[in-house]
């Protein structure tokens, strides 16, 4: 038998944590599912700590940039909330009541914009270069297209 999942004022007067009542199922896959499941680096090569770090440091600094852009687009767009989270994405609430989903410095900057919950979605190409970093120029950009929607 399951216990019913308790509320917050049940944990903070000492309870244990939750005990959830239903299971997550076994998501184990065939292993031809993974084509990389056999690769495997040849023995004199080993990725160093150096090359660890340069890859963290890009992804900070693509991290930081898409907080910049949502930042400044925030300002841009008054009335409407911009929200930047995992992968990468920017999500605009509109005041117009539409949503636009702007990808995010590490998958290119294509809009997706949906009027109405479920209705059709109409991608835009703000023509942002792959390798911009200038993070005004996207806001304005972004901004531009987002404005008339």
């Amino acid at each position: 038998m399951t216990e019913p999942l308790r509320g917050a004022d049940d944990l903070t007067a000492g309870a244990t944590t939750p005990h959830f009542s239903q299971q997550v199922p076994d998501m184990t896959k065939h292993p031809d599912d993974d084509p990389l499941a056999e690769f495997e680096l040849p023995p004199d090569i080993m990725m160093s700590s150096t090359f660890e770090h340069a890859i963290s440091d890009a992804a900070t600094r693509l991290h930081e940039r898409g907080h910049a852009v949502a930042s400044a687009l925030q300002r841009k767009l008054k009335g409407s909330l911009v929200e930047y989270a995992f992968p990468g994405m920017l999500t605009v609430h509109l005041k117009s009541g539409a949503v636009a989903r702007c990808g995010g410095p590490s998958v290119g900057w294509l809009v997706d914009v949906e009027r109405e919950p479920g209705g059709a979605v109409e991608s835009i190409d703000v023509g942002i270069a792959d390798g911009e970093t200038d993070t005004k120029l996207i806001a304005e950009k972004l901004a531009k297209v987002l404005k008339k929607r």
